[in-house]
């Protein structure tokens, strides 16, 4: 399938409130919005976004369809059908879909409301706000009632303690959560990957690493492997660097 373009694309920006994304066009937008569904909340029903949309993307007509909807007490979804009926970019019967999907959402128990909260937050490399989430949803859960939602909770936190290279905080989450739900082999072989790195085990660091910094892992392996001392010191200092880039990223402010 081919989308034609609406709009033009803007030279700035349009920073997505407690996302950190920026959008500079409406297929942009119209993407977020998609894939983000469960996620959304009345933040994204805003008269600066209206303004972006008018004055950044020349889409007049658009923005004033929105702003009356947010200036008249709408709902949600009335902004959401109102934004794909202007476009192409969903049929009547995917439209109907979304607004069934945000209707669902007053079933999700507020446990996994943090939990899909702190998923998304992961996805954007939000490790430090992704683990707030995952504390609010964990306090929210019974173990004993729920165990298999505490343990999915446990091992999400998991991975972004792991993400952030804090192995004993993750190794701690998955054990806790492999104790909860003792069928996932996945939170055993985090747990044991977890405890092989703080033991010193650096191969185990590659399954936390992604694009550039595992690159960089993958070019410093392949130097000690050939015994290569110089350049294999100089491949560890980018790696090391790589992954301070990717530390402070992950307390980056919205």
């Amino acid at each position: 399938m081919v989308y034609l373009c609406i709009g033009r694309r803007s030279a700035t920006p349009y920073y997505i409130e407690g996302s950190g994304i920026g959008i500079y066009s409406f297929e942009e937008l119209a993407y977020y919005i998609r894939e983000n569904l469960l996620m959304l909340d009345t933040t994204i029903m805003d008269d600066r976004l209206c303004n972006f949309m008018d004055r950044e993307l020349g889409l007049t007509d658009l923005a004033d369809k929105l702003s009356h909807i947010i200036n008249s007490g709408g709902s949600l979804t009335d902004f959401v059908e109102a934004f794909f009926f202007y476009t192409h970019f969903a049929s009547v019967a995917e439209i109907e879909n979304m607004k069934r999907q945000l209707a669902s959402r007053g079933t999700l128990s507020k446990s996994e409301k943090y939990r899909m909260k702190g998923d998304f937050l992961i996805k954007g490399g939000k490790y430090t706000a992704a683990v707030n989430e995952y504390n609010m949803a964990y306090d929210c859960v019974d173990e004993e009632q729920r165990p298999k939602e505490a343990a999915r909770i446990l091992h999400n936190k998991g991975v972004a303690f792991a993400r952030m290279f804090y192995f004993s905080d993750a190794a701690e989450c998955f054990k806790r959560a492999y104790e909860l739900n003792p069928t996932s082999q996945s939170s055993k072989e985090q747990y044991d990957s977890a405890v092989q790195i703080m033991n010193g085990y650096i191969e185990g660091v590659q399954d936390n690493l992604e694009g550039a910094a595992y690159r960089k892992y993958y070019k410093y392996k392949k130097r000690r492997e050939n015994e290569d001392i110089a350049s294999c010191r100089e491949s560890l200092d980018e790696l090391i660097e790589e992954l301070e880039n990717s530390y402070r990223k992950s307390f980056s402010s919205f």
